[in-house]
C-alpha cells in the first residue's frame, strides 16, 4: 500500500472515529437543550461558538457581566431578554426560578417568550427576590416591565446625621446634659424640647458629631429637608429620592434598618406637620438596643422619656455701664457677635455701641434665631438702630436673605398652638405683665404650678432674674403674638 493511500485511509477513520448522535447541553440560560454533534455531514453548518456561563465556571473563566439595560425609550431591553439574562447569570432552571419565585413554570416560560408582556407588579417583585438582585437591577426590571417600582423590597438605609453648621456657642452645658443622659445614664429617650428657633437641631447634630468621633454609630431621621430651615420640604427618602409617600412607614422602615444593632437615633422635628411621622414607642419597643434623642415643640410623652428643656440663652442683666470683656461672655452676646462677624469682620464691642447689642439681646430673649436675623440685618442697620426698630418692624424677626420659610413670628406661633389650650389661656392673660408667680395665676387654672411647669418646659416663659427669684415673665419675643 503506498504511502499516499494509507493517509488518505487515516484520514477517513479519523472524521468517522467523531461521536455523531444527539447529546444533552445547557444554553446559555441554563435550560437543558439538545443538538447534533458536528459530523461529516454537519460539519458545514453554522454552530453556536459561545460557551454557556456553567461552561465558563468550569474552565475557570469569569463570567462576563450582562450589559445593563437601558432606561426606557427605543433602546430599552425587552423585559423577556432581561428575564432571561438575570436567571442564567444566576445559573437557575425555568423551574428552579419558578419553585424560589413560588410561580408555576409555565409563567416563566410566558414571560421569557414575550407571551406576557405587561406582569403583575407582585410577580416582578418575586422574581426579583428570588433571583436576589440587587437595587438598580430591581428597578429596571420593574421599569421593563411597565410597573412602578416596587419599594418595599428595597432595604432602607439610615442616614448619617449631617455636619453642624458651625461651633455651637453659649450651650456647652447643655451639651453635656445632653450626652450624659445617653451615655453615662443610658437613658433610651431624651427629647430636646423648645420653641421654634431655640437651636435645638443645632444642638443635636453637635452631639451626634461629638459621638460619632467616639466610634458611637449615629443615625440620622428628619421630616425636614434641610435641617436648620424651619419650614423645608420633607426630606427625600433615601432609596428613591423622592419625598416619603407613605407606601411604608417610617417607624417600619427604621426598624428594619436598625433591627438589634446597638445604635443612636436622633430624630429632629418629629411634630413638623405634614406625614412620616415616627411611633417612637412602637420603635423602642421593636430595637431593644436602641436609643433615641429627639427634638421638637412637645414632650413625646412615652414611658422612660427624659425630657431635656432648650430654653432662651443667658441675657446680660441690666446695668448703667457694662464692662467689655464680661459682657462678650454672656451666652447671647457671644452669639450675637458670632454672627455679626460673619458679615462686618471688624465689628467690637465699643462704649458707643455695648449697651446697644446688651439690650438688644435682652429684647430678642437670648433666642438663637432672633440674635442671627438680627444680626444679618446689621449689614443694613446699626445695633443703635436695629434696638429702636425690634419692637415695632417686625420684619426684623425674618431671615434677610428673603427665604419665606424662615419668619421666626409664624414658626413662634406654631409653639403656642401646640400647648394644651388652658396654658395657652394662662400664656394670653400674663403675657403684657412684667413678671408674676404661681399664685398670681392660681384663678385661671386649678393647678397653676403645674400649668407654669409646662409653660417653662415649652420655653414660652422664663424666670424673671435672680433679683427677683420665684417670679417669672413672658419672653418679649411672645408678647409680639399677643400685642
Amino acid at each position: 500500500m503506498s504511502n499516499e493511500v494509507r493517509e488518505a485511509v487515516r484520514e477517513i477513520c479519523d472524521r468517522e472515529s467523531k461521536p455523531l448522535g444527539r447529546v444533552m447541553y445547557g444554553d446559555a440560560h441554563g435550560e437543558t437543550g439538545r443538538r447534533v454533534n458536528a459530523g461529516p455531514r454537519t460539519a458545514g453548518k453554522k454552530q453556536n461558538p459561545r460557551p454557556s456561563p456553567r461552561d465558563r465556571a468550569a474552565r475557570g473563566r469569569p463570567e462576563q457581566p450582562a450589559p445593563a439595560p437601558a432606561q426606557g425609550g427605543a433602546g430599552a431591553v425587552p423585559f423577556a431578554e432581561l428575564l432571561k439574562r438575570h436567571r442564567g447569570r444566576s445559573g437557575l432552571t425555568q423551574q428552579q426560578l419558578a419553585d424560589f419565585a413560588t410561580l408555576s413554570v409555565r409563567a416563566i416560560r410566558d414571560l421569557e417568550s414575550g407571551r406576557v408582556r405587561r406582569p403583575r407588579r407582585e410577580s416582578v417583585g418575586l422574581l426579583a427576590d428570588a433571583l436576589r438582585l440587587g437595587d438598580p437591577e430591581r428597578l429596571q426590571l420593574h421599569a421593563a416591565g411597565g410597573s412602578p417600582a416596587d419599594h418595599r423590597g428595597t432595604p432602607f438605609t439610615l442616614p448619617a446625621p449631617p455636619a453642624p453648621p458651625g461651633a455651637l456657642v453659649g450651650r456647652e452645658a447643655e451639651l453635656q446634659v445632653l450626652l450624659d443622659q445617653v451615655t453615662v445614664h443610658g437613658h433610651r429617650l431624651v427629647s430636646v424640647v423648645g420653641i421654634s428657633g431655640i437651636g435645638k437641631t443645632h444642638l443635636v447634630l453637635e452631639a451626634a458629631r461629638v459621638l460619632r468621633a467616639r466610634g458611637r454609630r449615629v443615625g440620622w431621621h428628619s421630616l425636614a429637608g434641610d435641617p436648620l430651615c424651619c419650614g423645608a420640604a420633607p426630606a427625600a427618602d433615601s432609596r428613591t429620592g423622592e419625598p416619603p409617600t407613605g407606601a411604608t412607614g417610617p417607624t417600619d422602615d427604621l426598624a428594619g434598618a436598625i433591627g438589634e444593632s446597638h445604635e443612636l437615633l436622633v430624630i429632629d422635628g418629629d411634630d413638623a406637620p405634614g406625614p412620616g411621622g415616627v411611633d417612637v414607642g412602637a420603635l423602642l419597643r421593636r430595637c431593644p438596643n436602641l436609643r433615641v434623642v429627639v427634638t421638637g415643640l412637645t414632650p413625646r410623652h412615652v414611658p422612660g422619656e427624659r425630657v431635656l428643656p432648650l430654653t432662651a440663652m443667658a441675657v446680660p442683666e441690666e446695668a448703667p455701664d457694662h464692662d467689655h470683656a464680661r459682657l462678650s461672655e454672656v451666652a447671647s452676646v457671644a452669639l450675637f457677635l458670632s454672627h455679626m462677624r460673619r458679615s462686618r469682620p471688624g465689628f467690637r464691642l465699643r462704649d458707643d455701641n455695648a449697651d446697644a447689642v446688651a439690650r438688644l439681646c435682652r429684647r430678642l430673649d437670648g433666642v438663637p434665631r432672633a440674635l442671627e436675623y438680627a444680626a444679618g440685618w446689621c449689614l443694613v442697620y446699626s445695633p443703635e438702630v436695629l434696638l429702636a426698630r425690634a419692637g415695632r418692624d417686625t420684619h426684623l424677626l425674618s431671615s434677610p436673605t428673603g427665604c419665606p420659610c424662615q419668619n421666626l413670628l409664624r414658626s413662634l406661633a406654631r409653639s403656642v398652638d401646640v400647648v394644651a389650650e388652658r396654658h395657652r389661656h394662662v400664656l394670653a392673660e400674663v403675657a403684657d405683665r412684667p413678671h408674676w408667680t404661681a399664685a398670681d395665676i392660681a384663678h385661671l387654672v386649678p393647678d397653676p404650678a403645674a400649668a407654669l411647669h409646662a409653660l417653662l418646659i415649652h420655653g414660652l416663659v422664663r424666670p424673671a432674674g435672680a433679683h427677683l427669684p420665684e417670679r417669672f415673665t413672658a419672653l418679649e419675643l411672645v408678647r409680639l403674638l399677643y400685642a
